[in-house]
């Protein structure tokens, strides 16, 4: 049976050797632990203005770290190509990665619920559900986010979507 208390976040030591080949300068790399032992061999970074509870939030983004080469339009310098690449990805509160992302998008987290937006347009973290894409949310309540959906091409979905933020669920409103 998998435990699921004690997730932590834990600053981690990086072997020289692999700061040097991966041209690694940071410092202020973490990985996931529970109850002292490491959950995967992942890098990962709090960035931005993310500021995850494990204590309290369901879900929570970090930045996922992962080994990569640039291109020669960056450099053509083959000691520079090796680098570890951020990529967004949100976790659930067991410390499972739910969604990662591409370099260089930034997803927004719905504030306590399972739903995330990325170019406007809003998913289910856990079951990649598209609901619409709408450039604001209407209105937002403890248990609820409104969006103006009437511009979408799905005709079952278009109008206005009041999706349950705990489970998913959508009611529509034409």
């Amino acid at each position: 049976m998998k435990e699921k208390f004690n997730l932590q976040f834990s600053k981690i030591n990086i072997d020289p050797y692999y700061r040097e080949k991966w041209n690694i300068h940071s410092n202020d790399f973490i990985c996931l632990t529970r109850n002292g032992k490491m959950i995967r061999e992942t890098l990962y970074r709090i960035g931005g203005l993310n500021n995850p509870n494990l204590d309290t939030d369901n879900y929570f983004m970090l930045l996922k770290h992962v080994e990569a080469f640039y291109s020669d339009d960056i450099t053509k310098i083959k000691k520079d190509k090796p680098h570890l690449e951020s990529r967004w990805c949100i976790l659930n509160k067991d410390g499972d990665e739910k969604v990662e992302f591409k370099q260089f998008q930034s997803p927004y987290l719905i504030d306590n619920s399972q739903i995330y937006s990325i170019y406007d347009d809003y998913y289910n973290i856990e079951t990649g559900e598209f609901y619409g894409n709408s450039n604001h949310s209407m209105i937002k309540s403890k248990d609820f986010i409104f969006i103006d959906n009437n511009y979408t091409s799905d005709e079952s979905k278009k109008g206005v979507l009041k999706i349950n933020k705990k489970d998913g669920t959508w009611e529509l409103f034409k």
